[in-house]
């Protein structure tokens, strides 16, 4: 059965509760006795080692007078808190739910069938996928953002290995000038020489584009603990164990037609 820690919705509410309270200035013990609970309960809440009922939830939002949507989202997460499956349309949990499994994985694994990576793309190519205005321009600033803490992130701080399988279709001048993809490709060549990053090509022959959507499996001693499913408009988090096992067989598969030194 999925440890509490590890649903989606338990992980995206605890990341909620922690930013509602500190975005008021309030400390922990001293939110604790404002609601009449023990510190020791209200930390278990924002470190989801434990699910609060809704009903404590909206208590919690009142007091610190959280927004409206706030309060809407964090409730819905509660109420939503023994799901293996989430849906993050806004983007709100995206930051908590990568860091929260990249902590209790021991590898990492990325496929990008059609595009590089978003966190090993320059800030060229990735200006390159905006100015095609198919995406919504605050969601493009969000993006930049966490796409430079990501970087800075796996250049500097320890972590599981990350493995990024791209799809050869994605190191051709598609989405980008010649230019642009020329630099994109020397600068993943770097990311490929750090310690735990590795880099490799899966050819179109192999994997057609459109055949396996891109995904980030996140696996453990044990076998995979999480995976997600990114689209335009948010992302799915699943640890539901139908979905792991398909997609662990997929990136097994993957990895198997990946090759190395394979960039042109």
């Amino acid at each position: 059965m999925t440890e509490t820690v590890l649903r989606p919705a338990v992980i995206a509410l605890a990341g909620g509760l922690r930013e509602a309270r500190n975005e008021r200035g309030i400390g922990l013990r001293r939110l604790a006795d404002m609601i009449g609970i023990y510190p020791a309960v209200l930390s278990s809440f924002e470190l989801g080692h434990r699910a609060p009922q809704d009903t404590i939830v909206a208590h919690i939002l009142g007091v610190l007078r959280a927004p409206q949507p706030v309060r809407e989202h964090l409730i819905d997460l509660a109420r939503r808190s023994r799901d293996h499956d989430l849906i993050d349309r806004t983007g709100r949990a995206e930051n908590y739910l990568r860091t929260a499994f990249e902590q209790r994985s021991t590898r990492v694994t990325e496929w990008s069938p059609t595009l590089i990576p978003e966190v090993l793309q320059t800030a060229e190519y990735a200006r390159a996928l905006r100015d095609t205005g198919l995406l919504a321009p605050e969601a493009a600033d969000v993006c930049c953002l966490l796409r430079t803490a990501r970087q800075l992130a796996l250049s500097d701080e320890p972590g599981p290995p990350h493995t990024f399988l791209i799809g050869e279709v994605a190191t051709r001048p598609d989405a980008c000038t010649a230019d642009v993809l020329r630099d994109q490709l020397d600068q993943l060549r770097a990311w490929a020489r750090k310690p735990r990053i590795g880099v490799r090509i899966v050819p179109a022959a192999d994997c057609p584009p459109g055949l396996v959507e891109p995904f980030t499996l996140y696996e453990r001693r044990a076998g995979a603990l999480a995976v997600t499913l990114r689209h335009q408009h948010g992302a799915v988090y699943s640890t539901h164990q139908a979905a792991l096992t398909t997609y662990e067989n997929a990136a097994r598969a993957l990895r198997r037609h990946a090759t190395d030194n394979a960039l042109p």
